[in-house]
């Protein structure tokens, strides 16, 4: 699977893209602030069909512009596939959509149909994003690890993405429900409801979840070895709801149960939903020490390494196709060895990838002429 050519079009701050990439490496170099991530983002963002941080997609409108679009050319085992995200948001001053009394649009097309449900535009392009802060991936709060996850499954298997869309509109009812309980003292004999609906999708969610991750350990377990001579072993592990490890084929059924009579008083009082695969989170152990509380900073970028190795060869092993790697100004932060060792497997693996640097890739990576190899300057927007 590879990126042929991305066409942008006031994203971020460019303002007209129009590029054919190679089908190996492509690097792009440049000043800090001139597009390098922006460009990445815009990939990704054809492959998980939004936007990768946590922001409003108008804040991706290239300043004094209404709308930006997105495409690109892949071509996968299926052949070739034209992907279109069209977005514009009237509030900026666009007169298409006032007399629909609509404040943004959004389209995407594949193969020039407009597709209804995000679930029948993921998995036409996958990639893993290598980023300095997915360090935040072992640092950060249980929303990065599940988020890791999330988008991992989503873009192999679309039946998770909307189980995860039900789970969210389920979840924002009981929500809902629990706080008119707590405030206005009503509505009690509904919640049995909307207990069993939630429990229903968040056992399916959290049943793909344990699948996939005794699928991704073993191989974050041989990759972290690997590029720490077997002296590391790193394991992942499921928490449920941050508290009991559980693994596939737990009876989760009867977990469910007893977690929400454990929590229903503490919800009635507090007016929010305590239990189900929102609150979930991943332990993260080197030698059976817990990476988040006691590993070095060394051992936390290893690790995160390792983590997006692991993911190639699980998309790998789920479609048949290497994904994108798109890896973010994080050769600077690898210690030779380890820029050796990544920049190998890219070389020896069928896998498009895309490396932004500030630096000349030269310094650090001597065999660049073995492959098929693509440099480009980036500068206020533009791809020289």
């Amino acid at each position: 699977m590879y990126l042929e050519k991305l066409e942008l079009n006031n994203y971020r701050n460019y303002e007209s893209l129009n590029r054919n990439f190679s089908a190996q490496i492509n690097v792009l170099k440049g000043a800090n602030a001139q597009g390098k991530t922006n460009l990445l983002e815009a990939i990704y963002y054809l492959a998980i069909g939004r936007a990768y941080r946590l922001i409003r997609e108008d804040q991706l409108i290239k300043w004094g512009h209404d709308r930006f679009s997105i495409s690109g050319q892949v071509r996968n085992k299926v052949g070739l596939i034209n992907l279109e995200v069209f977005f514009q948001d009237n509030q900026q001053g666009g007169q298409l959509l006032a007399s629909r009394g609509k404040k943004v649009q959004k389209e995407i097309k594949v193969n020039g149909l407009k597709i209804r449900r995000m679930a029948d535009f993921l998995g036409n392009l996958t990639a893993v994003l290598f980023a300095p802060e997915n360090l935040n991936i072992i640092k950060g709060a249980p929303l990065e690890r599940r988020k890791l996850l999330d988008h991992d499954i989503s873009q192999v298997s679309p039946d998770y993405y909307l189980k995860l869309q039900q789970y969210n509109k389920v979840l924002k009812q009981r929500n809902h429900l629990l706080r008119q309980i707590a405030e206005l003292r009503q509505g009690l004999e509904e919640l049995e409801i909307w207990d069993l609906q939630l429990k229903t999708v968040g056992i399916s969610i959290v049943q793909k979840r344990l699948e996939v991750l005794e699928k991704l350990t073993p191989l974050t377990r041989l990759m972290q070895r690997k590029l720490t001579g077997g002296r590391e072993n790193l394991e992942f592990k499921y928490l449920f709801n941050r508290k009991w490890e559980i693994k596939k084929g737990y009876d989760l059924e009867d977990l469910f149960t007893q977690e929400i009579k454990r929590v229903k008083k503490e919800e009635l009082m507090r007016g929010q939903t305590l239990w189900g695969p929102h609150r979930d989170d991943f332990l993260l152990t080197v030698n059976g020490i817990n990476l988040k509380s006691f590993g070095s900073q060394g051992q936390h970028r290893t690790a995160v390494l390792a983590i997006k190795l692991a993911e190639l060869e699980f998309f790998k092993g789920e479609s048949g196709e290497y994904p994108l790697l798109l890896l973010d100004d994080v050769l600077s932060e690898l210690d030779q060895e380890r820029r050796e060792h990544l920049l190998n497997i890219i070389q020896s693996k069928v896998i498009q990838c895309f490396i932004t640097t500030t630096e000349d890739i030269d310094l650090f990576w001597k065999n660049k002429n073995k492959c098929n190899f693509a440099s480009f300057e980036v500068e206020a927007g533009v791809l020289k």
